[in-house]
């Protein structure tokens, strides 16, 4: 049923099929897949068997020569055009395996390594990486094969245990590692996408920003559409998640139409301050002249391009150093005069990444308790001292309460919102949200009250957009980087009602 409605899952290896010269394989046929096979041959094997998309059959062939006797395996060889073929392997072990499995399991992947490919191996070793394995870990460190599970893959009332992994030896052609909760065993099937082609770098010097374009913006036809939006809809849900989905149905088209998001390649994230529309305009009459060759008139637009600038450049500095009370605004002048940046490209030389960023910093908060107490425990216990403290200072009616927030209290926050502000993963702007205010002042007020009442933060809130903005020199170390969270601006106005009410609490 799974291969049937998801297109998408290309190779699917299965373990333990106890498959055997009586079943035929047109009872195992699924439409669209082929699928090869491998039925026990020795004591202790179970079968295995693999299907292969009818999208990549042609590009797939089976190879029977890497595949060990005493080792349950089955390897197959993917090749597309302009890339580098990919072995992918897919292995059982049996629990009751002797010590010999290890040596016939190395004499095996001699064998692989020899073909000098890019490697995929996946499967049930029933090796417990949630333990110390040291064997098993220089023996896999061997090939240059890194494990790529973090999350257990085997769920029982009294265990939690990763026994199923995923190698590889190039992680950057690897990406969406998961362990699904969909499972007909006790073990849990893991999943990752694999990219045969790397994409293509930019060229030195440059990057890729993403950003609302406004060409085309016109203020008038965008709030004449959030009048006509169903903002209505929010007010009929009671449960804060499923209103604040309601709400962003009811916003998101209407400035995706008016300013959709766009990417463009530039050499610089951020442009001089002194950079004005009309500058820009005029570097664009003066390269077009150069590109149709009129000379004469080229070399005036480029005079008149450097004029601008010399004076754009005079007024700007000008104004910074006029700042004579504010050391900042000479000391920014200073530098960007001399060309000094603290902000100097660099590259990372994590391995992985960006998803060694993802598992270190979601596991952050976990190593500091382990640290700070290696009797770690989920359920934080309050410290007597602290409890004595707050006991002497607070009477039994003394309790802290989250009032309703009103509608004018909304607006108030989202006007004061910076319009610099940067966009959350909804890339929801500070400028649109108070252009759109009238609109939607008062279903974003009823979300927060439902938050409020049912002392709950809908999901799409807690995202976030993590920026890892290095510590030190070293960039092999995620521990050397600091991340810097976006989230939604949505959460500013909540955030900063329950902050001022619980100040003045702790303040009373």
């Amino acid at each position: 049923m799974l291969l049937t409605k998801s297109p998408y899952i290309h190779l699917l290896g299965l373990s333990e099929t106890r498959l055997n010269s009586c079943v035929g394989d047109e009872s195992l046929l699924i439409p669209n897949y082929t699928i090869f096979r491998r039925d026990a041959a020795h004591r202790g094997q179970t079968g295995m068997g693999l299907y292969v998309h009818k999208s990549i059959t042609h590009s797939t062939k089976r190879r029977a020569d890497l595949e060990s006797e005493r080792v349950e395996c089955m390897w197959v060889e993917v090749k597309h055009s302009s890339s580098k073929a990919t072995l992918v392997g897919y292995v059982y072990r049996n629990p009751a395996a002797t010590y010999a499995w290890f040596d016939d399991f190395v004499h095996m992947m001699d064998k692989v390594n020899e073909c000098n490919s890019n490697i995929v191996l996946l499967g049930d070793f029933n090796i417990d990486l949630f333990k110390s394995q040291p064997a098993w870990e220089s023996t896999i460190s061997l090939f240059g094969l890194h494990q790529l599970i973090r999350h257990a893959t085997r769920i029982t009332q009294r265990s939690a245990t990763l026994l199923d992994h995923i190698y590889t030896n190039n992680e950057q052609m690897v990406s969406d590692v998961h362990v699904s909760d969909i499972c007909i065993s006790d073990h849990c099937p893991i999943i990752c996408t694999w990219s045969c082609k790397l994409p293509k770098r930019l060229a030195k010097g440059h990057t890729t920003i993403q950003y609302r374009t406004f060409k085309h913006f016109n203020q008038d036809d965008f709030l004449r559409d959030l009048s006509s939006a169903p903002f209505a809809n929010v007010l009929e849900v009671s449960d804060p998640s499923t209103a604040l989905v309601a709400w962003y149905e009811a916003f998101l088209p209407v400035i995706e139409k008016h300013a959709p998001l766009r990417r463009k390649r530039v050499k610089h994230p951020t442009l001089p301050q002194w950079l004005s529309p009309d500058i820009i305009t005029a570097m664009k009459t003066r390269n077009k002249l150069k590109k149709e060759k009129k000379f004469e008139d080229y070399k005036r637009q480029r005079n008149k391009v450097t004029n601008l600038v010399r004076a754009a450049k005079k007024a700007y500095f000008e104004k910074l150093i006029s700042h004579n009370k504010d050391t900042s605004f000479l000391w920014r002048a200073m530098n960007e005069i001399t060309h000094k940046s603290r902000n100097k490209s660099v590259s990372c030389e994590i391995k992985g990444s960006p998803n060694s960023f993802n598992e270190h910093f979601l596991s952050v908060s976990e190593s500091i308790l382990k640290s700070a107490d290696n009797s770690f425990c989920e359920v934080y216990e309050i410290s007597p001292l602290l409890e004595q403290f707050c006991q002497d200072r607070l009477s039994s009616t003394d309790s802290f309460t989250v009032p309703p927030i009103a509608v004018h209290e909304v607006g108030m926050y989202i006007s004061h919102l910076k319009n610099k502000k940067s966009m959350g993963p909804d890339n929801v702007s500070s400028y649109l949200l108070k252009l759109a205010l009238p609109y939607v002042v008062e279903s974003l007020t009823y979300v927060y009250n439902l938050c409020i009442q049912q002392n709950t933060f809908p999901p799409a809130l807690k995202a976030a957009k993590v920026i890892p903005l290095p510590k030190a020199k070293d960039l092999s170390d995620p521990n050397d980087f600091r991340p810097i969270s976006l989230l939604s601006i949505l959460t500013k106005p909540l955030e900063r009602h329950i902050h001022r009410h619980l100040t003045q609490f702790i303040e009373d």
